[in-house]
């Protein structure tokens, strides 16, 4: 049996200007916040309490400046630093155009077979770490460079067929001459990638990864008292995964103003070890004692050394301080040091799934009676405990692990959504039963870990990449030495409760040979350096040997083969196993039959026969000592279109499409994981006149013990339902109802009917977030839907929805799950699919109505009210 990782958590969390308190935040508000759209002078003017932390939202005011034709290649996945200096921010005027953060440059661009042919003339197809690129050698006939290593065409389809080229960003800002004397730091929240910063025309930083949080010292550029320009070039034609990436400033950018004597960049770290028995509550949350250990690391950004007082303060979900720890200390200058404090929670409520609670902890560094410095850090108690042979236990409790993988993209606004679109996600994911979720295969932003937290889902952390590198894959040469982004996903990401284990890779080749295994060493040793509580695990696919990954790896995660769980359990009996990558099922809603030239799969399933939902699940279900399993995905992606390619731009493996909108396999999922008498059919009832009397297919998912199928009231049959809890009918096609009824012990435990709809009638419009914030940020999903004179919707229906909106928001974007739309992602229009679509309504910073009116040839105008409250006051 491994050992038990006990521990709860936290992870520095910044209040941002014009950021709504969440539940275990209010208890925060000492933290230095300003609300701004811009930095002025006036704004940054410290007070005379205040030459303390302060953290600014630098999201709005940015100016952007697209380079489609620029040709300058890296030979490398990093400008060299002659690169470097033969980049020229363009002349202010023409060609810069407004921007706000976050910004997905590349999904507002035009769909195409051959989105980057300019850049794509000439050279030959290779091979780079398993994907394609494209390598020049010698002279090209456009004039460019040869020996230039970069993707070349077949990749771009792979990305979604949108265009990718650099880009400009630029924002002013101003501080005040009294902040002379601070630390100035900028804060980027994730950029795609290759960023390269200046300020007032100098380099300051380049950070090439596109995944991970850094933070730029911009101090000795600073020209304190005047206007200063903040500059970033931003270069997404080198690709770190197979899937869509976007590019652009994709997360938030924050400036945040310390003493030199500081709490260090994501330096606390909050460890907690249940003490004692736990005492179990469904109803209240579960709570036991904890002991809990506080590492907080100080910089010194002085050249002369400095004492001080270190406070760590525990503040509960009312802001009342119940724990406390001081300290005097002291640090030389120029130097950072690591401080240890413990303290005790008699009575703390535990975080679990039901009951997420969270602490916060406050951070104060005094001198005399000075506050120099002073930072929050929301984090969890709670108990984690992986068995080889019983699973996983949270508080002592058995959990199943009911996972989804996904990667970051979104409906309309791509890989940049706003905090509360990854609220909206994981609501859909619990609705479904899902209680864990795969960060496939890269960190995410801190927006995903605070609503993961909030919302009580488990997280399976994921760094990009396997080593120092920057490419999809790692070679059998590829170092190990640094291993710098891993170590900044782990010291943002420990402290949130809902992390529960570090994936160190993803179907690498390596995993199998003892190479790999000294490189999966190297970074388990650098995560245990920052966080000894949590598991290393990785997910394989392949080379389940005594060589590899396996044999150094805390948990041993499975992609793809479920049917060898016992034999993998009997080799490696000490490693809890679960399936960390499952089903593959490749359907697009409503789809009849796949079709290449559509580039649509069915809703069967049928173009990946092994990869259906119950050849993943009852090899789990079945084996105890499995812990679970993440499905392969929760949502569609844009990129890596398979079986089909173009006309196919996205993905086809979700339970949901990308707006959201659930597909056969939800049900499934559904019934299996909430373990409810459940029944559901499909496909729709609504089949041209001509297949009237012809043989049609029909499927049934259900856990009862059988199911009889009726059409328009007459028994078809009764069939019992198998282990696989999937039935397959076929019945001669009459208009009408469909009904399936479900039965154990004789009596009817569910039931579900599919009815033949009539002609689109209207357009019903549903807010997906009720009472949006009015922060300039918050995005809203709004439902479209093609309904019937009964008001049902017409799954046929693909009638071209127009949109406007009007009042206190603005259109963001658009969408419709369909996998083969050609059409632009932010426009005022959308065809329906299946008879839904989808609109993007971002809120203004003035609370009001939001009026979205949608039009279509042949129907009734629809109008919807959505009324936006003031940042803060919305309920949680």
């Amino acid at each position: 049996m491994l050992r038990s990782f006990h521990i709860r958590i936290p992870r520095p969390r910044r209040l941002l200007s014009g950021d709504r308190p969440r539940r275990f935040l209010h208890c925060c508000a000492a933290v230095a916040v300003v609300a701004l759209t811009s930095v002025t002078a006036s704004s940054t003017t410290p007070s005379a309490q205040a030459r303390q932390r302060t953290v600014l939202l630098l999201d709005k005011g940015w100016q952007f400046y697209p380079l489609p034709d620029f040709h300058l290649w890296p030979a490398e996945p990093q400008l060299t630093e002659d690169q470097i200096k033969q980049l020229h921010l363009p002349p202010a005027g023409t060609g810069w155009r407004p921007v706000q953060l976050p910004d997905d440059f590349v999904v507002k661009g035009t769909i195409s077979e051959n989105p980057n042919a300019s850049l794509l003339a000439g050279g030959a197809e290779c091979t780079l770490g398993g994907r394609q690129c494209e390598v020049r050698t010698g002279a090209a006939s456009d004039g460019k460079p040869g020996a230039l290593n970069r993707p070349g065409r077949s990749a771009y389809g792979g990305h979604g067929y949108l265009p990718l080229y650099p880009a400009w960003y630029q924002k002013k800002i101003s501080l005040p001459a009294s902040s002379q004397g601070q630390s100035i730091w900028v804060e980027f929240g994730g950029v795609y990638r290759d960023a390269v910063v200046f300020v007032n025309g100098k380099f300051v930083e380049q950070h090439p990864s596109g995944y991970t949080t850094f933070r730029v010292n911009i101090t000795p550029a600073v020209r304190f008292g005047e206007e200063n320009t903040l500059s970033v070039f931003a270069d997404p034609r080198w690709f770190e995964g197979w899937w869509y990436e976007g590019g652009g400033i994709y997360r938030h950018v924050r400036l945040i103003v310390t003493d030199p004597l500081q709490v260090a960049p994501w330096g606390t770290f909050v460890s907690a070890d249940v003490a004692g028995e736990i005492r179990h509550d469904a109803s209240g949350g579960d709570r036991a004692a904890a002991d809990l250990k506080i590492e907080t690391t100080i910089r010194n950004d002085a050249p002369g050394g400095s004492n001080f007082t270190l406070i760590s303060e525990v503040l509960d979900g009312a802001g009342k301080v119940i724990a406390s720890a001081s300290d005097a200390e002291q640090v030389g200058g120029r130097h950072e040091e690591n401080f240890t404090q413990s303290l005790r929670l008699r009575d703390a409520i535990l975080w679990s799934l039901d009951h997420p609670n969270l602490y916060c902890l406050r951070t104060t560094i005094r001198q005399g009676n000075k506050t120099v410095d002073q930072t929050l850090t929301s984090f969890g108690v709670r108990n984690l405990r992986f068995d080889s042979e019983h699973g996983f236990f949270l508080n002592d409790r058995h959990v199943e692990i009911y996972g989804v993988a996904s990667h970051q993209d979104f409906p309309g606004v791509g890989i940049a959504p706003p905090d509360d679109l990854w609220a909206w996600r994981i609501q859909k994911l619990k609705a479904m039963g899902a209680n864990a979720y795969r960060a496939a295969h890269n960190p995410l932003g801190d927006e995903f870990y605070d609503a993961a937290d909030r919302m009580g889902m488990l997280v399976m952390d994921e760094t990009r990449h396997l080593g120092d590198t920057y490419a999809p894959k790692a070679m059998e040469d590829t170092p190990y030495s640094d291993l710098s982004d891993l170590k900044a996903m782990v010291l943002q990401h420990r402290n949130h409760p809902s992390v529960i284990m570090w994936s160190l890779a993803n179907e690498e080749g390596q995993q199998r040979t003892a190479y790999g295994a000294k490189m999966f060493t190297a970074m388990k040793d650098a995560v245990r350096q920052f966080d000894p509580t949590r598991p290393t695990t990785s997910a394989m696919n392949e080379g389940f040997s005594k060589e590899g990954f396996t044999s150094v790896e805390d948990l041993l995660g499975m992609n793809y083969h479920n049917a060898e769980f016992p034999k993998v359990h009997e080799d490696f009996p000490k490693l809890m196993i679960f399936g960390s990558e499952d089903i593959n099922a490749k359907t697009s809603r409503g789809t009849r039959a796949a079709s290449r030239e559509t580039g649509l799969c069915s809703a069967f399933g049928d173009d990946a026969p092994g990869g259906q939902p119950w050849n993943s699940w009852v090899p789990v279900a079945e084996n105890p000592y499995v812990a679970g399993e993440f499905i392969w995905t929760g949502f569609d992606y844009r990129g890596e279109p398979n079986p089909f390619s173009w006309p196919a731009v996205t993905s086809q493996v979700g339970a949901m499409d990308l707006c959201g909108f659930p597909k056969p396999v939800y049900h499934y999922w559904d019934m299996v994981w909430h373990q409810k008498p459940s029944v559901y059919v499909f496909p729709d009832w609504n089949y041209p006149k001509s297949d009237v009397g012809k043989e049609v297919r029909v499927r049934i998912v259900s856990n009862t013990e059988e199911v009889e199928l009726l059409l328009n009231g007459k028994s078809l049959g009764l069939k019992q339902v198998p282990r696989e809890n999937f039935l397959d009918w076929k019945v001669a096609y009459a208009p009408g109802t469909l009904t399936a009824v479900g039965r154990s012990g004789g009596r009817e435990a569910a039931r579900y009917s599919v009815e033949t709809t009539g002609a689109p009638a209207a357009l019903r419009l549903t807010a997906e977030i009720q009472h949006p914030a009015a922060d300039g940020e918050e995005i809203t999903p709004v439902r479209v839907e093609v309904v019937d004179a009964k008001g049902r919707v017409v799954p046929d229906a693909d009638n071209l929805v127009r949109f406007t909106v009007s009042g206190a928001g603005t259109l963001a974007g658009v969408g419709n799950g369909d996998p083969a739309s050609h059409e632009n992602n932010v426009a005022d229009q959308r065809s329906a699919f299946r008879g839904l679509c989808m609109v993007l309504v971002r809120a203004s910073e003035h609370p009001g109505a939001i009026t979205v009116q949608a039009q279509a040839a042949g129907l009734p105008p629809a109008r919807l009210v959505i009324r936006t409250v003031a940042a803060g006051l919305q309920n949680r």
